[in-house]
């Protein structure tokens, strides 16, 4: 989803985790930011779909007023750190994120997160983490089992789901340089009662490889995992014509960050990465045709510069490509490319970050501060 443009450059500002540097003690953070980027893809259309959808001949497909956009995207966080001793903290962080689009308001969305934090000694950190997305607008698609109450006019509806998200997962240090992390994420897309055939839960293991201490502050990570989703493939007409969303698939990454430059004041870092992702789909009805024996691959390309001003503020510039190449089969129409997309997206974020509390721990034989 869109959202996720910003996700790999946002990484790089936890590349050092601060309790890890900080006293012992307790402190309360507030963090505050906004990014505005360009999109030239906001839903993922097709070509195909791209091309009616620019000839105005079937309007009641969409309800976009632009297939590119201009979106701002605030957020706000709120973190309880408690730093006990040397690599032994805790912490939770509260973040809420906003997506407003400048031409097509229908398609704005909210996140809401938490994350809970345990950090020991070597280098060995749990995490726990949730996220919620209510109402994210898919897209319209066709609803064969709409009543309409003449004949010719549109059976396409507008398709949204709530996304319910949660992960758990281990990092440890293996080498002096190296360390790995393993994670489960949990996925619960609930959709509208018009498409509630495509509700699905989605289990995805991934374990991670992280080469750190290079050269500038450098780190080089491989990523690899597999997910698989299950869709509820019928709704209450019990016809069995319903379409089947469910899929499994690999998931592998590589990503990349370093210092540029360094000063007292203030430092220039980069970070880049690589993305791919497979799905094949399960669904075993020939009429599902957009779905029977289709097979997804995806691409991504993030890149991205960070200065940041400390302690307070950071400026970040990204870019992503993405690419999805879908693979219909017999079924479906021969000149259709439903599923294929290209997105480019560019874009500016700034961040504050502050304390709003912070209690030191005092040294033995001293008064806290």
């Amino acid at each position: 989803m869109a959202a996720a443009t910003f996700a790999f450059a946002a990484g790089t500002l936890s590349a050092v985790p601060l309790a890890a540097r900080a006293q012992p003690g307790q402190s309360i953070d507030l963090g505050l930011g906004a990014s505005s980027r360009y999109d030239d893809n906001v839903l993922q259309y097709s070509s195909d779909q791209l091309r009616v959808f620019a000839s105005g001949l079937k309007p009641d497909r969409f309800s976009i007023q632009s297939s590119d956009d201009l979106l701002m995207g605030p957020f706000a966080s709120l973190t309880w750190r408690n730093v006990m001793g040397p690599g032994r903290s805790r912490s939770l962080r509260l973040k809420w994120n906003g997506e407003f689009h400048q031409k097509n308001g229908t398609a704005d969305f909210r996140t809401y997160s938490a994350t809970w934090r345990e950090a020991f000694s070597k280098d060995r950190q749990l995490t726990l983490y949730g996220d919620w997305l209510p109402s994210f607008y898919l897209r319209q698609l066709f609803d064969e089992d709409v009543d309409v109450a003449f004949p010719g006019l549109s059976k396409y509806r507008r398709v949204e789901f709530d996304l319910g998200m949660g992960s758990l997962s281990w990092r440890q240090r293996i080498a002096r340089k190296a360390r790995c992390e393993i994670t489960y994420r949990y996925e619960h897309r609930s959709y509208n009662p018009d498409f509630m055939e495509r509700t699905s839960r989605t289990h995805q293991g991934e374990l991670g490889v992280e080469f750190f201490r290079l050269p500038r502050r450098g780190s080089l990570e491989f990523t690899g995992g597999y997910r698989v989703s299950k869709a509820k493939a019928a709704d209450s007409d019990t016809v069995g014509d319903d379409p089947d969303v469910s899929y499994h698939g690999v998931i592998a990454g590589l990503g990349w960050r370093m210092d540029l430059m360094r000063k007292r004041a203030w430092r220039l870092g980069a970070s880049a990465g690589y993305g791919l992702g497979t799905r094949a789909y399960d669904s075993n009805l020939p009429a599902d045709r957009y779905h029977y024996k289709r097979d997804d691959t995806s691409n991504t390309v993030d890149v991205g510069l960070r200065w940041a001003l400390p302690p307070h503020w950071a400026v970040r510039g990204v870019y992503r490509f993405d690419h999805n190449s879908a693979r219909l089969g017999t079924q479906a129409p021969p000149s259709s490319d439903t599923g294929s997309y290209t997105e480019n997206t560019v874009g500016l974020a700034v961040d504050w970050s502050g304390a709003l509390w912070r209690k030191v721990k005092a040294a033995p034989g001293t008064e806290e501060e």
